[in-house]
């Protein structure tokens, strides 16, 4: 039987290939089974039919391709009917092919037992259709491709291969094979936006090459255009005078979905973030872990979803369109707010949780109530969570400002504000507080809107746009001038600002006053807090001397506080510095590997890496070469980890340092 020739401009699928290939010798008796599978449109079938091209040499009884979309009814595939043709394709007359089934697949086992065969069926959903059409000879292979694992061929020994999108790389080269190169380069960006509109699929990378070709005149970054619009780039991705498209390519993989499992699928299609775990899974759903999680499997064995790993979970770009469309059309709005509803709160409960479990009683615009929240997690587990959901949590945010949840807006932006100020994540920080801002405006809380602009400052300086810190600062103190604490945190902002700004005479006024506030208040947080920035000024100013004792008070008024260990350290970082400034080197070394300690237990690698900074001048000093080098390697992998340039410069001292060695 024919084989479907072989598509023009194939790329990648070298590992898929040379698995196959791999498996052909491993396999010396009996036939082999292959399963392809992959979500629509990913190349399943142009990669089984390249193989089958490539090795048909191999089969001298015959190619027997059949594609089973032509035999699917209202009750499954007539597999019957697939048999009834390969044994005419195998010279079979019509008069002598047995009229049931079972007695088909028998007279083809006899008819294929003699020398290998090749059968390639594109499009199965179930074992038993694979079952039924194994050759007998030795040699033979089974290729199936399908949208699903059909993991129960497991039993019969099958060869399991997984095709994945391509990436940035293969993409474009697909897309170039199709395109004429003068038009790629008139407008190269625009090319390069259209390969990212594809995401990687083989099926829309060829559309939308055939939509250029189909529309001369059109330049690139027009087809870009007409592809950007996210509710409709599904059925744009069609091709004209085809009848199908990429959407409707999804449309028959989901609703070949089992009940349950549609339903998850179109409930998570308003879940608005980039992946998601087993946890918000549930969530969305109203649902527990162990009801959501056979679903979940589900969803990932029909190849409409991803497993990525610690039981976390992704729709592939275009999939997610599908899903939020589907979502949107059958549901309506009171249950899609619900839905929504559900995920945020969610968010909000998990980032006021965490934040209570790293920071403590520091001062909050509102006292969280994270009695609902179930997850159990000390300060590093907290740590570890915002980092995993931290696009989820912005993407949540988005949804809150979008359904006008201004007070869920302003109060999720205050528990994130010790993450993003820990990690540094400054465009959520700015993007984050600027929700925030808004949201306070709109309900009319002048106290919430002094301290977003006062964080939006703290970050402005931090990114040294002084001008932009100063600004936001002048607007808060204008609205807030009744408040203490308010002009309080506006004070200390102003400290930093003047700090950074090497105005160290001034920083220095700004933190004795509040240091003598604090102390006046009989507050021990804010009386800490603000000696550590005061002490820290001094170091800078040179005055490391008269930094000392600052700290020091400090440091013996956390000592007697519950839960301030990361505050502590932060206090030990400055009397560190300040004692190597003195050439204290002992009393440095010792508070510097205190907080560089306490620092990487509680997930705060800036603030580990400050303290190992400090700490490599330390050895320096000392010449002490073993603990130099065992605190440059772990900055080493501190800065790697960051994506921090200076990387290189501490590999460069490890270098040194290991020539140094060899030569004694």
């Amino acid at each position: 039987m024919q084989l479907p020739p072989v598509i023009n401009n194939f790329v990648d699928r070298v590992d898929a290939l040379r698995a196959m290939d791999h498996a052909m010798g491993k396999h010396e008796h009996g036939p082999i089974l292959f399963v392809l599978s992959g979500m629509a449109g990913v190349g399943k079938s142009a990669a089984a039919v390249r193989w089958a091209h490539a090795n048909r040499a191999r089969f001298p009884a015959g190619l027997l391709y059949a594609d089973l979309a032509e035999y699917r009814g209202r009750r499954g595939v007539g597999v019957s009917d697939v048999v009834s043709v390969f044994l005419r394709a195998l010279g079979v007359l019509e008069p002598y092919i047995p009229a049931t089934r079972a007695e088909r697949i028998a007279l083809f086992r006899s008819r294929t037992a003699q020398e290998p065969v090749l059968v390639l069926l594109d499009g199965a959903d179930e074992p038993a259709q694979v079952r039924s059409v194994v050759p007998a000879a030795s040699g033979s292979v089974v290729i199936a491709t399908s949208r699903h694992r059909l993991a129960g061929l497991s039993l019969d020994g099958a060869e399991f291969i997984d095709l994945n999108p391509l990436d940035e790389a293969d993409s474009a080269n697909l897309m170039t094979g199709i395109v004429p190169s003068a038009r790629i380069e008139d407008d190269r960006p625009a090319f390069h936006q259209l390969v990212e509109l594809c995401a990687g699929l083989p099926l829309a990378l060829r559309v939308a090459g055939a939509g250029l070709a189909q529309h001369r005149r059109w330049p690139v970054a027009r087809l870009v255009r007409h592809l950007s619009d996210g509710a409709k780039r599904l059925d744009r991705l069609a091709l004209e005078g085809e009848g199908s498209s990429v959407g409707q390519m999804f449309d028959l993989a989901y609703e070949e979905l089992p009940h349950e499992a549609r339903r998850l699928y179109l409930v998570m299609g308003g879940y608005p973030g980039p992946h998601f775990s087993l946890d918000a899974a549930a969530v969305a759903a109203g649902l527990d872990r162990d009801t959501v999680e056979p679903r979940l499997e589900s969803l990932c064995a029909a190849n409409l979803l991803t497993d990525i790993g610690d039981d976390r979970f992704q729709f592939h770009e275009l999939i997610a369109l599908h899903a939020r469309r589907r979502f949107d059309a059958e549901l309506d709005r009171d249950q899609r707010d619900e839905v929504e509803r559900r995920i945020v709160t969610w968010f909000a409960l998990g980032a006021a949780a965490a934040d209570v479990t790293m920071m403590g009683n520091r001062w909050r615009l509102a006292e969280p109530d994270i009695d609902e929240w179930t997850m159990q997690f000390d300060a590093a587990d907290a740590m570890r969570w915002l980092d995993a959901e931290r696009p989820n949590l912005l993407a949540a945010m988005r949804t809150a400002a979008t359904m006008r949840w201004y007070e869920t807006v302003w109060r999720m932006c205050d528990s994130l504000w010790s993450f993003y100020h820990s990690r540094k994540h400054y465009s959520d920080w700015i993007e984050v507080h600027r929700l925030g801002l808004a949201a306070a405006q709109s309900t009319g809380n002048s106290v919430v809107e002094a301290h977003m602009r006062n964080r939006l400052a703290r970050a402005h300086i931090e990114m040294r746009d002084f001008a932009l810190a100063a600004q936001q600062l002048d607007q808060a103190a204008a609205i807030a001038a009744v408040d203490d604490r308010v002009k309080a945190v506006l004070m200390e902002s102003r400290g930093l600002l003047y700090r950074e700004q090497q105005l160290y005479p001034e920083a220095v006024d700004v933190f004795r006053r509040l240091v003598d506030d604090q102390l006046a208040a009989g507050d021990d947080r804010a009386f800490v807090m603000q000696s550590y920035q005061l002490g820290d000024v001094l170091v800078r100013a040179q005055h490391a001397d008269e930094a000392v004792p600052v700290l020091t008070e400090a440091l013996r008024t956390v000592a007697g506080m519950r839960n301030e260990d990361l505050t502590e350290a932060r206090v030990r970082i400055a009397l560190g510095t300040a004692y190597s400034r003195l050439r204290k080197f002992r009393d440095a070394r010792s508070e510097l590997q205190s907080a560089a300690r306490v620092t990487h237990e509680r997930k705060q690698p800036v603030k580990e890496a400050q303290a190992l900074e400090e700490l490599l001048s330390v050895a320096q000093a000392e010449n002490d070469r073993g603990l130099f080098k065992s605190t440059a390697e772990r900055l080493y992998r501190l800065y790697v980890a960051a994506g921090n340039p200076r990387s290189a410069e501490v590999w460069q001292w490890l270098e040194a340092g290991r020539r140094v060695e060899s030569d004694d």
